[in-house]
């Protein structure tokens, strides 16, 4: 049950950064869960090694991409035909995390090994913050491809 807790408010730290457009927020949330899932993973290694082995490997390409950097991209001058590079690479890494949110709904569904304390009832709400997750950055999109990048 405390995983449970500890997730829900790394989770807010994303959804905060989403809403206010504070990238460094809404990156830093999904680090700090790519973390939290890879450390509730590890001890469920020799009960089913395949399933602990390819979660552990979306979470850590979850971590990879979303390591926090301080500042938005709309803090910087952006060169205008660097802007649809930038675009581009937006629109790549918030799919990926939305991807890979959505698999995870998947896999806490039918992974027989949850972490502990958290029963087969209480399989619904990591799913329901993996969808959570998994929209968020659908949401940001969004919201950002009504910004103008370049100033």
């Amino acid at each position: 049950m405390a995983i449970l807790i500890v997730a829900i408010l790394i989770s807010s730290i994303s959804i905060y950064g989403a809403f206010k457009l504070q990238r460094f927020y809404f990156m830093l949330g999904y680090f700090l869960f790519s973390i939290l899932a890879i450390t509730s993973l590890i001890p469920n290694f020799k009960e089913d090694p395949m399933l602990t082995i390819t979660s552990l490997a979306l979470f850590l390409v979850l971590g990879i991409i979303t390591f926090p950097a301080r500042k938005n991209i709309a803090d910087y001058d952006i060169n205008p035909e660097a802007a649809p590079l930038i675009k581009s690479f937006m629109l790549r890494t918030l799919l990926s995390l939305s991807t890979i949110n959505i698999l995870a709904i998947f896999l806490v569904k039918y992974d027989p090994n949850m972490p502990e304390g958290i029963t087969e009832s209480m399989r619904i709400y990591p799913m329901i913050m993996h969808a959570v997750l998994g929209i968020l950055p659908i949401i940001v999109l969004i919201r950002m491809s009504k910004m103008n990048l370049s100033k």
